[in-house]
């Protein structure tokens, strides 16, 4: 059973996500409507993940030194002081701000909570632990959505008091535990690099799946605003489709964990991204795109669980932090320049254009994948200790 201190920071952790969805979807949207650009509205999700990006290592390094439930703790404080900021201005140059600085600390709250886990959690629950992460992303995205697209569509006024309510709700979950303090143990970001060099294929691979799937991020207001032709609400069920799918993948994943963990099956999931890519391109039903985006949110949870599981399982707690900052450059770290690479496209290109491309380059991938995926299923513990001491 998962421990008390563990639901906790969980809940802290997705309510703080509940906030940086609402805030990201609602602008999105609204920044399309007011300025007629998908061009602006790209760079809210380029800035959110820009500011991350740049303190990752730094903060990694403090992560294994330090308290990690006090880390958690102090990113709830600030992120309920930077929404605040929108209770006195919703210019644009101040959305860009609160979006770089709230997503920083969002993630910064996340690597916290995840380099915990394996001090939370028995080795046995690890896969119900991830499959717990898996399914309260997609709640949580879920409700952010909703909130989001419900302020745009019915009453914007309301957005700025509701984001500083629910920044709330983090505070009083994060309280600080009585975790030990993290003295490295004489490791240091050398030994973090030897762990990285032996991942680094499945990095390239999970950037590379990451960078394309900040397109439906910058093109899902644009192509239901200006594509299209549909209201903020189907914009909003096409986000939240993605979401629940996200669920179902999460409860089914945790079930059957260990029999989706192979290669092939991971590769024909990754397959699927590209023809639903595809799919989204090609289709003009509104209604439609939201169950293709409700497939792509059962993928994405069944093939996050297995690789998720085994990461936290083969890297040692005492670099956890550091290992898991610099694998956060990988996995984030391309977002903000693709974000920025699709909404400059737009000004030679079509949506669809860009969105077909994404999916062929997808299908494309599915090949490599398969054998990345391989080869990362075959490290052991003992290979990474090995390595670490050498």
């Amino acid at each position: 059973m998962l421990s008390r201190t563990f639901m906790r920071f969980w809940i802290a952790r997705n309510f703080l996500r509940v906030t940086n969805v609402m805030f990201t979807v609602y602008f999105m949207w609204e920044i399309v409507v007011k300025y007629d650009s998908v061009f602006l509205a790209s760079l809210v999700p380029a800035f959110s993940l820009l500011g991350y990006v740049v303190i990752a290592v730094p903060f990694g390094y403090y992560l294994d030194r330090l308290n990690r439930s006090k880390l958690i703790f102090l990113t709830s404080i600030l992120s309920f002081f930077v929404y605040s900021i929108l209770m006195m201005s919703d210019a644009l140059y101040v959305v860009y701000g609160v979006a770089l600085i709230s997503f920083m600390l969002f993630m910064t709250m996340g690597d916290a909570f995840y380099a915990s886990i394996k001090e939370l959690v028995v080795s046995e629950d690890l896969s119900k632990a991830m499959s717990m992460g898996s399914i309260g992303r997609a709640i949580s995205d879920l409700v952010g959505i909703l909130a989001g697209g419900v302020t745009a569509y019915i009453s914007p006024a309301s957005f700025p008091p509701l984001v500083l309510l629910l920044s709330v709700i983090p505070v009083v979950f994060s309280f600080p535990s009585k975790m030990e303090e993290n003295s490295g143990s004489g490791y240091s970001y050398t030994h973090a690099l030897k762990v990285i060099k032996l991942l680094i294929p499945l990095l390239i691979l999970a950037m590379t799946i990451n960078g394309t799937f900040v397109v439906l991020d910058v093109y899902a207001s644009g192509l239901f605003h200006l594509i299209l032709k549909a209201s903020a609400l189907y914009y909003t069920l096409f986000l939240l489709s993605f979401s629940l799918g996200a669920i179902v993948g999460g409860v089914v994943g945790g079930l059957v964990a260990k029999k989706i963990a192979r290669p092939l099956f991971l590769s024909l999931i990754s397959l699927g991204f590209g023809l639903s890519f595809v799919a989204i391109a090609l289709d003009r039903s509104p209604s439609l795109e939201s169950i293709i985006s409700f497939l792509l949110g059962i993928s994405v949870s069944l093939i996050n669980i297995p690789l998720d599981t085994l990461l936290t399982r083969i890297v040692p707690n005492q670099v956890m932090g550091r290992v898991n900052s610099i694998m956060q450059l990988f996995f984030t770290g391309s977002s903000p320049v693709m974000a920025f690479v699709y909404g400059y496209l737009t000004n030679f290109f079509s949506l669809v254009d860009v969105i077909m491309g994404v999916g062929i380059f997808g299908i494309m991938m599915s090949l490599p994948s398969y054998f990345v995926i391989k080869n990362f299923m075959k490290i052991k513990d003992e290979d990474v200790k090995r390595i670490m001491e050498k």
